[in-house]
């Protein structure tokens, strides 16, 4: 496992690549909500991660349907904005259209649907699917693979937390100790997305933003000191399981913002939570499994072993830089 270090230079220089794109997992949100039988009000909120004038068109697609407020079809969205429109068929089934002028930059979608009558349904989609048809089927077995999906998303784009998890796997050491140190992350987040995301207990979203990254560079400069001989016998260094639990606990709150960026069913709160939670844990499973697969193809290539102690250090520092850089960005929302 210490051969580790040596291989997750790669991973942070590509991570470091989309540092300013930290956390934002958010998709675009649409949301459909029926004023009366023939009349619907579109509503989106574009992540602001688009370019001004790169944002995608959002269109509701039907051949009874057409706009009543004088709006122009086909124009970028703007980050946020809304729509009405007057459909000549009651209750028709009829389609959202994304139109990007360029290409989708990986986000996904979330649609939400609000009748007159019944609770909002809602789906997740890919990036590669830009034309969704409403109203959406909400069946257990569709929110189960909507919000599995959006859990594993959100943990593989959140880059900040796969940098948090790089210094946990660093700092374990040996393969049990990595095992139960993980184990320690997931419960303790675990814990900290249920409360909040039920509103039993939240915190300030801009507050947990720059605890999340402040959390990561402490880990850093811990991996930095003990390189160095100067924390072996730190409390990090000791005791990874607890370290990992408190700052666990702290980034359920992270997960938490996204999914309440998302929304739950009002039918099947506790089973879309679970069922995120899951995908979460996935994700992370894959992220591990995927660095572990690395090392072990690293082992093989003798020219990385001539450069452990350099690459190490690479690595660390990467981490470093790009938590002390979203530290002093997010510190201006907090303070």
């Amino acid at each position: 496992m210490r051969f580790i270090i040596a291989v997750l230079t790669l991973l942070t220089v590509s991570i470091a690549a989309t540092s300013a794109f930290a956390d934002e997992a958010r998709p675009v949100y649409v949301e459909v909500a029926q004023q009366t039988e023939t009349e619907y009000l579109l509503k989106w909120k574009i992540p602001p991660v688009m370019p001004a004038g790169q944002e995608p068109a959002v269109e509701l697609r039907h051949n009874s349907c057409g706009l009543s407020d004088g709006s122009i079809a086909g124009r970028p969205a703007g980050l946020v904005g809304k729509k009405r429109y007057s459909c000549s068929q009651s209750n028709p089934v009829f389609s959202i259209e994304l139109i990007y002028p360029r290409s989708n930059p990986a986000l996904t979608s979330l649609v939400v649907y609000k009748s007159l009558d019944g609770d909002p349904l809602q789906v997740f989609s890919g990036p590669e699917k830009t034309l969704m048809e409403l109203p959406l089927a909400s069946s257990s077995a569709a929110v189960a693979k909507q919000y599995i999906v959006a859990g594993i998303e959100h943990i593989l784009i959140g880059t900040d937390h796969l940098l948090f998890i790089l210094c946990l796997m660093m700092i374990a050491g040996t393969f049990k100790r990595l095992v139960l140190t993980v184990t320690g992350f997931t419960l303790a987040h675990s814990i900290t997305l249920s409360l909040a995301t039920l509103n039993i207990f939240r915190l300030p979203t801009e507050l947990v933003e720059f605890l999340i990254a402040l959390s990561i560079l402490l880990l850093a400069v811990e991996i930095i000191k003990h390189r160095r001989g100067g924390s072996a016998e730190s409390f990090t260094w000791r005791y990874p399981v607890s370290v990992s639990a408190v700052f666990g606990l702290l980034h359920g709150f992270g997960f938490a913002v996204v999914l309440q960026e998302l929304g739950l069913p009002v039918s099947m709160k506790i089973h879309a939570l679970l069922f995120f939670n899951i995908g979460v844990e996935l994700g992370q499973l894959a992220f591990i499994v995927g660095v572990l697969i690395l090392v072990l193809t690293a082992n093989k290539i003798s020219q990385i072993g001539k450069h452990r102690v350099r690459l190490a250090n690479i690595t660390v520092y990467g981490i470093g830089i790009c938590s002390a850089y979203w530290l002093l960005e997010r510190s201006s929302a907090v303070f």
